[in-house]
């Protein structure tokens, strides 16, 4: 990736600059109460890839479980809570059925 950067100033005519003009920002000093911050816009780039900010630090891989008894718990463990779902819709339907036979 090469980084297009852009350290200008920022120009008279841009709205953030008349942003910051409107709540007592001179040009030339510091953002903050005591003209402590930075002079020059943040560095911007162009990001093409489809990474989150932050990810070309990270990059790392997360290792591959193939322990086949983890698979197989973690597929109980879903249809367990697939059949818990279906017996709750099924519980609403008949209660429903009970009081408005004629609706369901």
């Amino acid at each position: 990736m090469a980084p297009s950067c852009s350290l200008a100033t920022i120009d008279s005519s841009n709205i953030g600059f008349k942003l910051l003009q409107k709540h007592g920002w001179k040009e030339g000093t510091g953002l903050g109460i005591s003209e402590q911050g930075r002079l020059e816009p943040v560095e911007t780039y162009l990001k093409n890839d489809k990474l989150g900010l932050g990810a070309e630090k990270l990059q790392v891989k997360k290792p591959h479980s193939n322990n086949k008894e983890a698979r197989l718990a973690k597929k109980k463990k879903k249809m367990q809570e697939l059949e818990k779902r279906l017996q709750e819709k099924e519980f609403e339907r008949a209660f429903c059925r009970e009081f408005w036979p004629d609706n369901v």
